[in-house]
């Protein structure tokens, strides 16, 4: 894909089986116009801090925790510890490690469960559950 494409280049024209390799790659390159691609209009989602407290987030919150998250992260490491497809979804598990404040700075750790429905020719993110370990 060019560059000058990029306009032209959605999620769903792909027919990927990888959703969430998709996902993290939007991570790794700032992409939000993709990530809003890849949820589900109908997204359930927990988050649940360090601390213990849980959250249910609408998916217009999510979107805004990921974009304020993407915002002050400089680096992002992502391990897919476990992925399966069932029937017409793709679930996921994955270890996100970030780090702020450049090389040396703050990293936190974090999993996530994600689940992926089959929706025409792609994959949309229909549940994230979120746990925040450092």
């Amino acid at each position: 894909m060019r560059s000058t494409d990029r306009d032209e280049y959605h999620y769903n024209d792909r027919g990927t089986d990888m959703p969430y390799f998709e996902f993290l790659i939007a991570f790794k390159k700032k992409d939000m116009k993709m990530i809003d691609e890849i949820l589900d209009t109908e997204l359930h989602s927990s988050i649940v801090s360090v601390e213990g407290g849980r959250r249910n987030l609408d998916r217009a919150a999510v979107l805004d925790l990921i974009e304020n998250k993407i915002n002050i992260t400089d680096h992002w490491d992502f391990d897919i510890v476990y992925k399966t497809n069932v029937r017409d979804r793709i679930i996921a598990f994955i270890e996100v490690h970030r780090e702020k404040d450049g090389k040396g700075g703050k990293r936190e750790k974090v999993v996530w469960f994600m689940t992926f429905y089959k929706r025409g020719d792609g994959y949309k993110l229909v549940r994230l559950y979120a746990e925040e370990l450092i």
